[in-house]
């Protein structure tokens, strides 16, 4: 009683489809701590796509395993959906995602992500930022596409305000299951907007890594990616650690990205230690 309109209308669906970015007015009504865990099971690093693969090939694997013409699909499509009963099953994943896409394309729902594709990880940053208090702090481990994609200098503009420290790491010792040549970062932000100053530390192995940077005094030559012995080199040194505020992102826009691009817009170079920084030539590793 007493509900506006429009809850009456999402209620029934927020928690079969588990939505954490639910306006504040639906989700005070119910439990939205349990909304947001029950969204984060899901894969955060994929980008929400409908395939119905996931729903015929439980009854009928060769619908995925063999690549069959459109024709031969379609065929198999019709007759799985009657010989097991799957029209409703079908219909509810269809609108999921559909719907799950639609939300999260949504300007009006994600305005700083206007431009850029988008995925589950990146819908979490403005949300993270909106609900946490003014001296607030999140941290994500997330890949590192916000950082290259040339259609993302808006969403990068909001991100250099409040990111204090990335640490870039390859995934050649395996800390996740996601291929040995993927990358992806520790990224810890400020929830209120800020000067450009953060701390960012690149090809990194494992997390000792940054302990080891920030412990270290700062003498002697920086560490290679390997060691002498051919193996990923884990010490840490002071001086791999790049200071970057908005004079470093000017350097960038002018040595990576296209002419005219503004400094909160840059790319931010994977470089192994602050000598690099200003080298005419340098490409990132």
């Amino acid at each position: 009683p007493g509900a506006p309109p429009h809850t009456k209308v999402v209620r029934p669906y927020i928690f079969p489809v588990g939505f954490p970015h639910a306006r504040r007015g639906v989700t005070k009504l119910n439990r939205p701590f349990r909304v947001q865990r029950n969204w984060e099971a899901r894969h955060p690093w994929i980008k929400v796509e409908w395939n119905e693969g996931g729903v015929m090939g439980d009854v009928e694997p060769f619908f995925v395993l063999r690549g069959d013409s459109a024709s031969k699909l379609a065929r198999m499509r019709q007759e799985t959906l009657e010989k097991y009963d799957l029209h409703g099953g079908y219909l509810a994943a269809f609108e999921d995602a559909e719907g799950i896409q639609n939300f999260l394309n949504a300007q009006q729902n994600y305005p700083l992500l206007k431009g850029s594709q988008t995925n589950l990880f990146k819908c979490f940053l403005p949300q993270a930022w909106m609900i946490g208090r003014e001296n607030g702090v999140s941290g994500f481990v997330h890949p590192e596409g916000i950082y290259d994609d040339p259609n993302g200098g808006e969403l990068r503009s909001q991100i250099y305000k409040r990111l204090k420290s990335h640490f870039q790491f390859q995934n050649e010792t395996a800390l996740f299951p996601i291929g040995n040549r993927n990358k992806f970062s520790i990224n810890i932000y400020h929830s209120s907007e800020d000067l450009v100053n953060l701390c960012h530390i690149a090809n990194l192995f494992s997390a000792k890594t940054v302990d080891g940077c920030f412990k270290h005094d700062g003498r002697g030559p920086v560490p290679g990616i390997k060691d002498e012995n051919d193996q990923w080199n884990l010490q840490g040194h002071a001086r791999r650690i790049v200071h970057v505020t908005k004079k470093e992102l000017a350097l960038f826009a002018k040595l990576y990205d296209d002419a005219g691009t503004p400094p909160m817009h840059a790319r931010l170079p994977a470089l192994h230690s602050e000598e690099l920084v200003g080298v005419p030539g340098h490409a990132p590793v």
